[in-house]
């Protein structure tokens, strides 16, 4: 799907509810509380290993489906990716799935403003 249908596609849902996105500034602050949630990386293993966000649990996108498991439905689970068009598809997947405790990071990584990581751990 052509990125401008896509981000369109987004705003629709966004605005209908279907989509409920987090920014970083609010990510960043339940970092600091505490607030137990899930902060879902679904970028690739290659992209992870260049640049990675605190505390962020890794399943690629095209894995999500088969590790669902993984995840916890009582929790709160905010996706995210370089931009977040596949942090929005792993929504609308764990949404499918059953979770409704499920926020997008608005921006990706391109729009943390705060400390990141690279390199090997």
């Amino acid at each position: 799907m052509d990125n401008i249908i896509t981000a369109a596609n987004v705003a629709r849902n966004k605005l209908d509810g279907h989509m409920v996105g987090v920014s970083s500034m609010e990510v960043h602050r339940m970092m600091q509380e505490e607030a137990g949630f899930v902060f879902l990386d679904v970028r690739s293993p290659a992209e992870y290993e260049q640049v990675r966000l605190p505390g962020a649990t890794l399943i690629p996108l095209g894995a999500l489906r088969g590790r669902l498991d993984e995840l916890p439905k009582d929790r709160e689970i905010v996706a995210f990716c370089k931009i977040s068009l596949r942090g929005y598809e792993a929504a609308l997947i764990l949404k499918a799935a059953g979770f409704d405790k499920v926020r997008v990071m608005d921006g990706g990584i391109a729009m943390w403003p705060f400390k990141k990581s690279s390199g090997p751990q």
